[in-house]
């Protein structure tokens, strides 16, 4: 993968720091670069120590076919367009893009060095970089991320935001459980999607098939149909675009309309094709665990032990993904909360959830407006109406420290984890 390190002390014509990050990321994405995954924003103190104000940083894995001189010179241009005025070393900046790494590629040009130089004595590129890739080793000195950072000086005072990223629901459908037929046409689902960037969403997972439990079957070309514009439509945006999908087919229109990132509720066994097509990728992809099918998941589901068959299952899934040549770094892993679960399957996995991470990548979990909601507090509650059931079982993905939530209520989520991360977790 491709990291370039996002940073930025001052305000620019976009806004805050931080505000000035995510439009620089929107930016990026719009010059040859695929953006497959950013890192939560750290705020950082000045390095050397001086009277200028805490930097918000960040990294982004990309692809992209440009070489690293291009590559430099198209993050040069960014930062020029954004105001940035060349100054001293160290000086405050409105922003200040770099290449940090470049797969494996090692040089000493004039130009740019790669490896980034001084990557090995910077908190504020190695804890994001380890967000991205927790198995990452530097290519020169054959240190492991873990390593790299145990060994940063001292005195880099760094606050880690470690919230989970946020992904909002995009369906482009007549019959999903919860807003079905709310964002059907192109022009409000696109519009919907600005709308959970604008309240804090870091990924926009956009479907075109309902799978509630009894749901439809939908063709590939109707969900093509249903998806592509709006992919387009919000594939500069400023967020990782995810496509909810069990279709190969799907995949790859997906994947050439700008998307970057695979949420299988199948973990790639519904469509044998899938696997290859993702295998010739380089985007993220969620593998969830589901028993039976969309049609058939809630009839009598049955486990011996639904944490150890989960667990079982999903290591299963990534290994064949590995076999398969996709790289582990590309994974991440989702239980499947009332995918052919009972209410007390769900309440099992939740109370375990932190037992994952021995699987070795991320955990994306999905308890948005469920009804395993109405059904412990014992009552009907209307899917919309299940906001603080949602957010409470969000909290188990903040005190096990998960890396991703998928979300209906994107601004109600920002604000509950800000508040959770610094008052309980």
């Amino acid at each position: 993968m491709i990291f370039i390190a996002l940073g930025a002390n001052l305000p620019s014509s976009y806004g805050s720091p931080r505000e000035t990050i995510k439009r620089a990321i929107g930016e990026i994405s719009k010059n040859g670069v695929r953006v497959l995954y950013q890192s939560p924003i750290y705020l950082t103190a000045p390095v050397p120590i001086s009277d200028q104000p805490w930097y918000h940083n960040a990294v982004i894995g990309i692809s992209t076919d440009q070489s690293p001189s291009d590559l430099l010179k198209t993050l040069q241009s960014i930062e020029n367009n954004f105001g940035r005025v060349r100054t001293i070393r160290n000086a405050p900046r409105v922003i200040d893009l770099d290449v940090v790494a470049y797969h494996d590629v090692v040089q000493n040009n004039d130009d740019l060095i790669l490896p980034h130089p001084r990557m090995h004595e910077r908190a504020f590129v190695l804890y994001p970089l380890r967000d991205i890739d927790r198995n990452w080793v530097h290519p020169v000195s054959g240190k492991h991320i873990n390593d790299l950072i145990a060994l940063i000086p001292d005195g880099q005072d760094i606050e880690c935001e470690t919230r989970p990223l946020i992904m909002g629901i995009v369906n482009v459908t007549p019959d999903s459980f919860s807003d079905g037929g709310k964002f059907a046409s192109t022009d409000t689902a696109i519009q919907h999607g600005l709308q959970l960037i604008a309240e804090g969403a870091d990924i926009l997972d956009i479907g075109g098939e309902s799978t509630r439990p009894s749901s439809v079957v939908v063709s590939p070309d109707e969900e093509q149909r249903r998806i592509l514009p709006v992919i387009e439509g919000l594939r500069n945006a400023g967020a990782l675009i995810s496509v909810d999908t069990r279709n190969a087919s799907t995949m790859t229109a997906a994947l050439k309309a700008g998307a970057g990132m695979i949420n299988d509720i199948s973990a790639l066994t519904h469509d044998k094709e899938s696997i290859n097509v993702l295998r010739d990728s380089d985007c993220r992809i969620c593998l969830m665990h589901m028993q039976g099918t969309p049609q058939t998941m809630q009839v009598n589901p049955h486990y011996n032990d639904v944490v150890a068959e989960v667990y079982r299952f999903l290591e299963e899934r990534i290994q064949a993904c590995v076999e398969a040549e996709i790289a582990k770094d590309r994974l991440m892993i989702d239980v499947g909360i009332g995918f052919g679960k009972t209410l007390d399957h769900n309440l099992a996995l939740l109370k375990n959830m932190s037992k994952f991470h021995d699987l070795g990548v991320d955990i994306l979990l999905g308890v948005s407006r469920k009804r395993f909601i109405e059904q412990i507090c014992g009552r009907d509650i209307a899917a919309e109406d299940r906001l603080a059931g949602s957010l409470a079982a969000l909290a188990h993905a903040c005190r096990d420290h998960l890396q991703i939530v998928r979300v209906h209520d994107v601004a109600a989520t920002r604000q509950f984890i800000d508040v959770i991360q610094k008052t309980c977790v």
